[in-house]
């Protein structure tokens, strides 16, 4: 697939100024890549199973997951640029290795890289489809897969139900996968 190939070239041509051990953070092997764009395209699956099946939060959560998935195996394929944005996740003074990083890091690396543009301001700006762009688009995504947890359901979404397909994190999710893997 185009992403496998990607990752590919990008390790073995792309970081030849950089050893493994020069890396700004621990990125992955080839195995634990192939082990994540495996998991990605068996979340994207999932999601669309939930879909039909009328299960719109398990749909989110699966939605959310290959979000995450995907920018996973995008930081690993351009580490560089990631340590460039001064947005790479530190723990105790250290770069945190990848796979430690949260859906929040990753989309905070994302964004500060350009690869995911927003407009909108997280919690302080009101929701406009106009204005959003596709950052915008994954925080949300961000925010429906964290209703899993369920004291954020409760303070988010208490005393209701998921009973409609959020439209948002397929439109987001749908041009990633199509981009990727088609």
């Amino acid at each position: 697939s185009p992403l496998q190939g990607m990752c590919f070239i990008s390790r073995n041509i792309g970081n030849t100024s950089r050893g493994m051990d020069e890396m700004p953070f621990v990125t992955l092997d080839e195995s634990a890549e192939s082990e994540l764009f495996r998991l990605y395209r068996y979340y994207w699956r999932e999601a669309k199973r939930c879909r039909s099946a009328t299960a719109y939060l398990a749909g989110c959560v699966m939605l959310g997951s290959a979000l995450e998935a995907l920018l996973l195996l995008i930081v690993n394929v351009y580490p560089a640029e990631a340590e460039a944005t001064g947005c790479v996740p530190h723990w105790r003074g250290k770069p945190k290795p990848l796979l430690k990083w949260s859906l929040q890091d990753l989309l905070a690396v994302a964004k500060c890289a350009g690869w995911l543009p927003s407009a909108l301001k997280v919690g302080a700006d009101e929701w406009s489809e106009g204005r959003a762009k596709v950052g915008d688009y994954a925080e949300i995504t961000r925010m429906i897969r964290n209703l899993a947890h369920p004291a954020r359901y409760h303070v988010d979404h208490s005393r209701k139900r998921v009973t409609e397909p959020p439209r948002v994190p397929w439109r987001l999710v749908g041009l990633s996968h199509a981009g990727m893997v088609a």
